[in-house]
């Protein structure tokens, strides 16, 4: 079974649409024309997101953030190179690629070269096997957890993950009973799935329905950086009548049903409704008037990132390491991110330690790959990075994170790559501020369902 099933060549059109979504049936009350139906905190992929679908459903929207817009989701750029914050991928069959399309959204890209893949392990490069025959002629593995993990990999399609959410996804690999070296090789394609080091603290649901994305559709990595879908969110939202507004710190949240007050640095807006997507829970929970009862959710998921701007392409493209929780993979190509020529190879650490120590190992892996230190035109290190916030925890699952909507404080939502009870990372964060708009709307309209849904 293939890493990732589609060609390079598979490219989807990038567009911002011109022509809204249908509207409410109904607007809302205009009788105060300087409040905001919707005033949206954060101007990350789940704000964006909010704003833009709200916006198109005819609610008055603001957006306030303290930053430029787009969060962890922003791309840098130095001497040609293009680099997020850290390896992102957009899994092709996720929930955000189809929220973006519900907005007219498809970015450009290409998956990564996992056929042309490498495993390290001891010190040597093995072949992935992402095909059934490069498994069987893998020297990684013994001829029985060669068929361990061809049987897992043929029935993983099959498994009912949303079953699985009372348990961990150590627990669920340990239900399996893989030999050492067959357990060693698929824990090593779940951190690149998940992005999660402890799977002891990953419940099983949400780690098993990733892997299942991970080997199925794959991933696309986007032209020009993820930067491309916070323009076009950005565009979009601002096309529907949305205003955003950066350099604007929110301060905390009062009010009740119908109508909020939003301080600022700069003073107090009001709003008929509010949707935090201010980043992780301890973020969103400070501006809350009340303690929402989210109770203990999980631990973040940190990752340490190198990312490096090459003058040559190199051979192997994509290399994970076995002994470490290690990742390198080419990003440019298959998408544009560097000059005609050149590329960009972004490395990861899943689970962090001290700085020092993930900067060597990282480095270490690149040279086993091959990169010399003449390669390099520039790099940039990025360390203690959070890729997804408050993981699923076993014995509730997705199911069990928080929902868009804060049952003590009406006309108040949370959005965020926490929140919702549907994927991980950027499918969690574009999902939730979807849901979030929609909810926000129903609640100021009172309707029993909107168009689209």
């Amino acid at each position: 079974m293939e890493l990732s099933a589609r060609p390079n060549d598979d490219r989807r059109t990038f567009t911002t649409p011109t022509s809204p979504m249908s509207p409410m049936r109904g607007r809302p009350d205009r009788s105060d024309p300087g409040e905001t139906d919707l005033l949206v905190v954060g101007a990350g992929l789940a704000g964006l997101t909010a704003a833009a679908v709200a916006a198109r459903l005819g609610l008055r929207v603001q957006v306030l953030d303290t930053r430029s817009p787009g969060g962890r989701a922003r791309t840098d750029e130095r001497e040609g190179f293009r680099f997020n914050q850290g390896a992102h991928a957009l899994y092709r069959g996720g929930e955000a690629r189809a929220a973006l399309a519900r907005l007219g959204i498809r970015p450009t890209g290409g998956p990564p070269a996992t056929d042309r893949g490498r495993l390290l392990h001891d010190g040597t490069l093995h072949p992935l096997p992402g095909k059934p025959v490069a498994l069987l002629r893998s020297r990684l593995l013994g001829a029985r957890s060669k068929i361990q993990v061809a049987k897992l990999l043929g029935t993983l399609p099959r498994v009912d993950a949303s079953r699985l959410a009372g348990i961990s996804g150590a627990a669920w690999l340990d239900d399996t009973g893989l030999r050492p070296d067959a357990r060693a090789l698929v824990e090593t394609i779940i951190h690149v799935a998940t992005y999660c080091h402890d799977l002891t603290a990953l419940s099983a649901d949400a780690m098993v329905r990733q892997l299942q994305r991970a080997l199925g559709d794959g991933v696309d990595y986007l032209d020009g950086g993820w930067s491309t879908l916070v323009r076009a969110l950005n565009d979009t939202a601002t096309a529907a009548g949305a205003s955003v507004r950066t350099g604007a710190a929110v301060q905390h949240l009062t009010g009740s049903t119908g109508r909020w007050e939003v301080a600022t640095h700069e003073g107090t807006l009001t709003a008929r409704s509010v949707v935090v997507a201010a980043g992780g829970p301890s973020a969103t929970r400070s501006l809350l008037p009340d303690d929402p009862g989210w109770g203990h959710l999980g631990p973040d998921s940190e990752v340490a990132c190198l990312d490096l701007g090459l003058r040559r392409l190199i051979d192997p493209p994509v290399v994970f390491s076995v002994d470490q929780p290690l990742y390198l993979s080419t990003h440019c190509p298959p998408a544009d991110l560097a000059p005609e020529g050149q590329s960009v190879v972004q490395l990861m650490r899943y689970g962090v330690r001290s700085s020092a120590e993930d900067r060597a190992d990282l480095w270490a892996l690149a040279s086993a790959a091959g990169i010399r230190e003449d390669d390099v035109v520039t790099s940039r290190f990025l360390h203690r990075m959070v890729a997804n916030h408050a993981l699923p925890r076993p014995g509730s699952g997705l199911a069990g994170r928080p929902a868009v909507t804060v049952a003590s404080s009406p006309g108040l939502f949370v959005a965020g790559d926490w929140v919702g009870p549907t994927g991980l990372l950027a499918d969690a964060a574009v999902s939730s501020g979807e849901a979030a708009a929609r909810a926000a709307a129903r609640h100021l309209q009172g309707l029993p369902q909107l168009v689209g849904r």
